[in-house]
């Protein structure tokens, strides 16, 4: 079922359409799992067993997941605390004079907006992240007299993106000055090749009414792509490739740090460039990655000693795959205990979700689910065999993060996740009785049980026990609320992980998936319903954006970035296929850009 199904949450969400406009390029759509070829009705699977009701319920499913890629590799690995001690040095020692630049006096308002953009880029901003939101405040309160007379595409499209990044919503009839008198965007713009990138990127930043968005996504998205597949072309080598890697997976379809990662590499190849700001984002990516691998070498011997792969061999085995989970709601190095929890929380929630999805008998999965429950195993319970690791191994790794977060005075986000769990297993239980009859239920009833598990509001309730910078009962407050934010963003996976594993599913029987029950309720092919899916994933994607500016005012911006996150992980994990089943290709070369090389300073 879910690849990284982090949890349970938000109930049902109005599944509206919008326009066929495609989240990734068409020609990249063409040959991955959301566009799929013309087939024909029958493709609908059903399975009609000719087994008696008693054989069915007994039954367990045939899974294999591909062994972990990185073996002990992690381990292996020296770190040097002297060169740690002297890359957090170097970076102290350099903040001033970026602090110096972005406060400067001398510089317009544009001109610090278009620094703060380029520190976006670099993944440095939050090291002046307070500064930062002073000037967008005060420049947000003049800017019809910023951008009066400005009419270059790239600037306004980086106050655009950068005011809306922050929580600012500016309007997108700033774009209207670059139509012509047809209402299209004038042809000319083409020739701008920096200004029609800029306007590609920010045009993901759309909402639901803003139609000029989608027409500036189908515009710059066609130039673009004549631009990189003719022969003959006047931009210059390095930007031909970081307007390739963006058709790719486009900025906010990419998590902050891969974004960060790629730009580096671009910016170095830019006439002209600061060196100071260049040596800082290296600097800061390196002093990042030290991090990482010290957190990946903490997961890897917690998992070992946890010997959970080798007691329950059908589970997936993916602690590094499972940081990268975590990384992808924030990568910044206060956040390092954060990522641990994250990561340790989404390996012991998916032991449980492959015991239900790859393994248990349904009378099994009945006991699973009244014990979770109860939320503990008695002393007098005679539950023996894995189901007892199971158990045992959730309560217990719940049990130590709490223990570990309860002198912070932090162990009430704990206790709302593993009340939260309860609702969880339930249904997690219906998808496993799904499963094993063969049933393929329509549509509407499937995503009743199927949003329960796409469990946004829980993955952030994962990030927020780390996170000491908000008041984890006020976060909690604002995730039982249900907010549209969450329930936009259980739809995001939900589709994105139903299509995105439909074939491995089919192939081992799981016939409830969402791709496969909106064939059934509405009769069509493969190919129209991976269409309409697609059309639900846009709508949803718009309303995470307009949730996430007009919640500023009453839910800090640290908590609604991490949801913005979630949304760019998605994109990453689920661009070709499962990334967390079956990391090798795209997710295993994104690892290794993250966690194996460092960037050199020289």
């Amino acid at each position: 079922m879910e690849a990284t199904r982090m949890g349970f949450g938000g109930l049902s969400v109005p599944l509206s359409l919008t326009p066929n406009l495609s989240l990734i390029p068409q020609r990249l759509l063409d040959k991955h799992n959301l566009s799929l070829k013309p087939v024909k009705i029958h493709h609908l699977v059903c399975v009609r067993s000719t087994k008696s009701s008693d054989d069915l319920e007994t039954s367990r499913p045939s899974t294999y997941f591909s062994p972990f890629l990185w073996g002990d590799h992690f381990l292996s690995v020296s770190l040097d605390h002297a060169e740690f001690v002297e890359l957090e040095r170097e970076i102290e020692t350099m903040k001033p004079l970026v602090k110096d630049m972005l406060m400067s006096s001398q510089s317009s308002d544009k001109e610090k907006i278009r620094l703060i953009h380029l520190l976006v880029s670099l993944g440095s901003s939050y090291h002046f992240d307070k500064e930062i939101q002073d000037i967008l405040k005060h420049s947000f309160t003049k800017l019809d007299d910023i951008i009066v007379e400005e009419d270059d595409l790239e600037t306004i499209s980086i106050m655009f993106e950068v005011f809306r990044l922050y929580g600012h919503k500016m309007s997108c009839d700033a774009f209207d000055r670059f139509r012509g008198g047809d209402g299209r965007f004038k042809e000319s713009l083409a020739k701008d090749v920096r200004g029609m990138l800029q306007l590609f990127e920010v045009a993901h930043l759309g909402t639901l009414s803003e139609d000029i968005m989608d027409e500036a996504l189908r515009f710059t998205r066609n130039h673009l792509e004549s631009l990189t597949s003719g022969n003959v072309s006047s931009a210059s080598p390095h930007i031909l490739k970081h307007i390739q890697n963006s058709l790719y997976i486009p900025r906010y379809c990419n998590i902050e740090v891969l974004v960060a990662r790629e730009y580096i590499s671009y910016y170095k190849q830019e006439e002209g460039y600061n060196e100071i700001l260049l040596k800082f984002a290296k600097l800061n990516f390196n002093f990042c990655q030290c991090h990482y691998i010290q957190e990946i070498k903490t997961l890897t011997k917690w998992w070992k000693d946890l010997d959970l792969a080798s007691k329950l061999p059908y589970i997936r085995d993916r602690s590094v795959e499972s940081h990268l989970g975590g990384l992808g709601p924030y990568f910044e190095p206060q956040y390092s205990l954060g990522r641990i929890i994250v990561a340790k929380t989404i390996m012991i929630i998916v032991v449980a979700d492959d015991t239900y999805d790859a393994h248990a008998t349904i009378p099994e999965a009945t006991v699973l689910t009244e014990y979770f429950q109860r939320l503990n195993i008695g002393a007098d319970d005679k539950l023996s065999g894995y189901l007892r690791i199971v158990l045992e191994s959730v309560f217990e790794v719940m049990g130590e993060i709490e223990q570990e977060m309860s002198p912070k005075g932090r162990s009430y986000s704990v206790k709302q996740v593993l009340e939260r769990f309860k609702i969880i297993a339930k249904a997690y239980k219906q998808l496993t009785e799904w499963a094993r009859k063969g049933h393929v239920p329509t549509f509407d009833e499937y995503m009743k049980v199927g949003l329960v598990t796409a469990g946004m509001g829980d993955y952030a309730g994962y990030c927020f026990i780390g996170m000491e910078d908000i008041n984890e009962k006020k976060a909690f407050e604002w995730l039982n609320s249900n907010p549209p934010l969450i329930d936009a963003l259980n739809v995001l996976f939900r589709i994105a992980n139903d299509v995105g594993t439909y074939e491995t599913e089919i192939n081992r029987g799981e016939v409830a998936n969402g791709l496969n029950c909106y064939m059934k309720q509405y009769g069509v092919t493969k190919e129209e319903a991976s269409r309409e899916l697609r059309k639900m994933y846009i709508y949803n994607k718009k309303v995470v954006v307009e949730e996430f500016m007009n919640s500023h005012d009453r839910v800090p911006r640290q908590v609604l970035l991490r949801c913005l996150n979630f949304a760019r992980l998605f994109d990453v994990i689920y661009t070709e296929g499962d990334g967390y089943s079956e990391p090798k290709g795209k997710i295993e070369h994104f690892m290794t850009s993250l966690y194996v090389h460092p960037i050199p300073l020289s």
